[in-house]
């Protein structure tokens, strides 16, 4: 069974552009999921859930979250 990689990003966010480089150098398939901070979207219910730091990027596959640029490229 294939799990689902969802990265959760802001497009502009210089960490979350690294971030999508080594995903695509690894050839790995993920869904975007955009949370606008000046929308504020970062300290919504839903993302805090995913992400109690409110920061971007956050990296689910499963039930696991990565939420360090660094670590998720790692």
């Amino acid at each position: 069974m294939t799990k689902v990689i969802s990265l959760y990003d802001y497009p502009k966010s210089s960490a979350f552009y690294r971030v999508r480089i080594a995903l695509n150098l690894k050839g790995l398939t993920y869904q975007k999921v955009n949370v606008y901070l000046l929308k504020k979207d970062q300290t919504s219910d839903f993302y805090m859930s995913t992400n109690p730091q409110c920061l971007v990027p956050s990296l689910s596959v499963g039930d696991q979250i990565i939420t360090q640029s660094m670590a998720i490229i790692e």
